[in-house]
């Protein structure tokens, strides 16, 4: 339910500025997520889609290869009903994980205890579309690989190629499928969790962040000179410490911490009590 953590700070006597630390994506759920992408792909092996293929030596052999490929896709249908009952699971223990860490976070700042005031309820719009979301990834994945695996079947039989090497280039179709879908899950994982740092944070009546810096190799120049920056959410204008306003930049709309591919940047929580108290 909603709150004000700035309020409740003050009532415990708080005079100074609060940046609540960052809550960091777990690598156990990115991979779970990634395992239940690649479960889909298993439809896609090159014996089930290989049955019956002669290399063209036979004439109605090619049709034997469209009734396994679209075998394999009804395979695909099914597993991707089991990925989308797996991921409401996973979904639920990643709230739940997300969840414990904001309130450790809050805890460790201010000494509130939020334990018994949150719940899954005030995300669960946000986790419905994550679902969504991550089941037309999933059947997009799999297109992508079922029209690779066809592209490849098709041409064998045209330049009369050996099965073995037509089971090569289906391994790598789905070779290049399982690279996808481990950066997607990756992906997935920090886009969810700066989702909810973004509902946790609305929830508790903060509407300013601290942006910080996710630290990798090669980062995005822009995101690099933000670190440190702070910014109102509502309107992605940079504010100064006491949040009052400033001739900064404004953040565009899909450009914030964690929303671009792969980014590894973070919205800190950030309350200026001491500007609110006109110190």
């Amino acid at each position: 339910m909603p709150y004000d953590l700035a309020t409740m700070a003050r009532a415990k006597g708080i005079r100074r500025d609060i940046t609540v630390r960052p809550v960091e994506p777990a690598r156990g759920p990115e991979q779970d997520l990634a395992s239940l992408y690649l479960a889909v792909l298993k439809a896609w092996a090159p014996d089930a889609i290989l049955r019956g293929y002669t290399g063209g030596l036979t004439t109605d052999a090619p049709a034997d290869q469209t009734s396994a490929i679209e075998e394999a896709g009804n395979v695909v249908t099914r597993l991707i009903a089991e990925f989308t009952s797996g991921l409401r699971g996973w979904i639920v223990r990643a709230e739940q994980v997300h969840r414990s860490r904001w309130a450790a976070a809050v805890k460790s700042s201010t000494d509130i205890d939020l334990s018994m005031v949150l719940s899954g309820y005030e995300v669960q719009e946000t986790l419905d579309v994550f679902l969504d979301r991550n089941v037309a990834l999933v059947r997009n994945v799999s297109d992508q690989a079922r029209g690779r695996i066809a592209d490849a079947v098709f041409k064998g039989y045209q330049e009369r190629q050996p099965a073995h090497e037509v089971a090569k280039e289906i391994r790598e179709a789905t070779g290049l499928a399982r690279d996808r879908s481990v950066r997607i899950a990756s992906d997935q994982n920090s886009k969810l969790s700066a989702a909810l740092d973004r509902e946790r944070q609305a929830e508790a009546g903060i509407d300013l962040f601290r942006w910080r810096h996710s630290g990798k190799l090669h980062p995005r120049q822009p995101h690099l000179h933000r670190n440190g920056n702070i910014y109102d959410r509502a309107s992605g204008k940079q504010v100064n410490a006491d949040g009052s306003k400033m001739a900064g930049e404004t953040v565009a709309r899909g450009d914030f911490p964690g929303e671009q591919p792969y980014c590894g940047c973070r919205a800190q929580a950030y309350l200026p009590l001491m500007g609110e108290l006109g110190i």
